[in-house]
């Protein structure tokens, strides 16, 4: 299977068009939203960020992070600042301030044809419980990686 990685650059295209209110689909790489996302596979609808309409907690964002762009997990919120976790990482987050958000994860769009609602409930609380027992994400992602991911 051949892989194309997207530079920088080409989020910053990204970035540019939902910053003037456009939706963009886009396939994303990477494994830090594993098992919800599958990099290099799956497609995201992303949404302009609506500052006016606050985030919900466990709802995913797209938004830049220490000059990369990233889509991840709103784990807190606290006097304008967000923690960010990916769905495949152990420990790590980011803490961004609210001008550092520019889209939100609407729809995904999976490889095997299904799409999975971003924004709705059912999405939301299988983000809270993952969060919830991250402690077993480090015994639960490699098994997962090893034998439903595989090519």
């Amino acid at each position: 299977m051949r892989r194309i990685v997207y530079q920088n650059h080409f989020l910053e295209e990204v970035a540019r068009l939902l910053q003037e209110g456009s939706s963009v689909r886009v396939r994303i790489d990477g494994e830090s939203m594993h098992p919800f996302i599958v990099g290099g596979k799956d497609e995201v609808m992303l949404i302009p960020y609506d500052k006016k309409e606050p985030l919900k907690l466990w709802s995913c964002v797209f938004y830049q992070w220490k000059g990369h762009y990233m889509i991840h997990r709103l784990v807190r919120f606290q006097d304008g600042r967000y923690w960010m976790m990916g769905d495949g990482n152990f420990v790590q987050m980011e803490i961004v301030e609210e001008s550092d958000i520019l889209g939100v994860l609407q729809t995904i769009y999976h490889a095997d044809g299904s799409t999975q609602d971003c924004l709705g409930k059912k999405w939301l609380c299988q983000g809270r419980y993952w969060f919830k027992f991250r402690k077993l994400r480090r015994f639960l992602l490699p098994i997962y990686r090893k034998f439903i991911l595989k090519d």
